[in-house]
């Protein structure tokens, strides 16, 4: 009698089979589930970066005007303690320009920050420019804007006060991030 001897069969289970595909979804689920929170954490610091880099440069640039100041114009509280007195804008006499009389003025414009350049004359002669504060015999002096240009973008406010001191506050969003920056100047020609 033939007798078969039986062979070998390799290959899986069934059972097998679904415990190998269950692991490797586990492993692709934790592997992709990393990924996205990387990515996740990559953007959020992105913009909080973008954020912060925004706001050191603006307030750098107004520092050292405002320190250069040669009279403010804007009328500043002593404190913030009163949010309806805190002017969101400023205007200071130019201290870098001394061939002329010239004003900077800071402001929000939506979500961007602008700074013009100011300056003040009497209609009788357009050419000389005047303090503000000037007054003729026909009354106050015009005003012209010489230059705007946008100098940040995602500010959604900005705050000034301070006695001696000036203290700015920058309030910046972009999305779902927001920073809040300060510093206090202490202007030199004021």
């Amino acid at each position: 009698m033939d007798r078969k001897i039986p062979t070998k069969r390799s290959g899986l289970t069934l059972i097998e089979l679904t415990v190998a595909i269950t692991i490797a979804l586990l492993i692709l689920l934790i592997v992709s589930s990393t990924f996205i929170l990387n990515q996740r954490v990559f953007r959020k610091s992105n913009l909080k970066s973008e954020l912060v880099q925004n706001a050191r440069i603006t307030l750098d640039l107004m520092s050292r005007e405002i320190r250069q100041a040669k009279e403010l114009v804007t009328i500043l509280p002593t404190d913030d303690s009163d949010p309806l007195t805190v002017p969101h804008e400023i205007q200071f006499e130019d201290g870098h320009t001394t061939s002329q009389i010239q004003y900077i003025r800071y402001f929000l414009d939506s979500d961007d920050l602008k700074k013009q350049i100011i300056v003040y004359y009497f209609d009788t002669d357009p050419s000389t420019y005047v303090y503000w504060d000037d007054v003729d015999a026909f009354g106050a002096p015009d005003q012209s804007v010489l230059e705007e240009k946008i100098i940040g973008e995602n500010f959604s406010s900005m705050n000034f006060f301070g006695g001696d001191n000036i203290t700015i506050e920058l309030f910046l969003e972009k999305q779902t991030e927001a920073i809040e920056i300060d510093t206090v100047i202490n202007p030199r020609n004021i």
